[in-house]
């Protein structure tokens, strides 16, 4: 999650959807050298410094979760965005990731599943979360002003930037695929996710 309070932009960050490059690029808009100076000093006398903070919340916190730390027409102030990718690809990404990196909470979890056929066997049967559930309030309602896509990245980035008003590159940062994700699925595991993510397929209308 990132906020400018400079350029008016809050960015909803789902994990493993470019998150970690889009902070990155868009960090240096977020607050003006005299804010920074302002923030750094606040820190430096253990004052609060919320304000000036542009990671207030939790990396992956929830669009409907952040409307009750500002409430809902302050949020609804900001250009929000966030990134959304194919669930199939997602959960490649995400098993990818947690096998090789050995600080995760679920790291030795999955390397003692084995495959990632057991892998998608554990999600679907015991924890799915959903991309929707990021950025859709509880009554159905998109809460963000722009959902790009993870296949479109680099497009649906520049229309980020036109957006909000700046020019910048994306940088690739915590790439851990290196093949086609369907390369990593049988017809079985594709029918679990199919069945199991169907809520984030319908949505974003996405398919094998």
């Amino acid at each position: 999650m990132l906020i400018s309070r400079k350029y008016n932009f809050l960015f909803v960050h789902i994990y493993k959807n470019a998150g970690t490059s889009i902070t990155k690029a868009l960090r240096p808009f977020v607050l003006n050298p005299s804010q920074r100076r302002i923030r750094n000093g606040l820190k430096k006398i253990g004052a609060p410094f919320s304000f000036f903070d542009p990671q207030p919340f939790p990396d992956n916190i929830k669009a409907s979760e952040i409307i009750d730390f500002l409430c809902y027409e302050k949020f609804k102030s900001f250009y929000s965005f966030a990134i959304v990718r194919n669930p199939w690809d997602w959960q490649v990404s995400l098993y990818n990731y947690m096998l090789k990196t050995e600080s995760h909470n679920q790291h030795e979890l999955v390397k003692d599943l084995g495959s990632f056929e057991k892998y998608i066997e554990w999600r679907c049967e015991n924890e799915i979360r959903f991309q929707r559930d990021f950025i859709y309030s509880e009554n159905n309602e998109l809460l963000v002003n722009f959902v790009g896509k993870f296949e479109s990245l680099d497009a649906d980035f520049k229309k980020i930037c036109s957006n909000i008003g700046i020019s910048t590159s994306l940088p690739k940062l915590n790439v851990s695929n290196s093949k086609p994700y369907q390369n990593f699925y049988t017809e079985r595991t594709e029918e679990l996710v199919r069945k199991s993510f169907q809520p984030d397929i319908e949505t974003f209308n996405y398919e094998f």
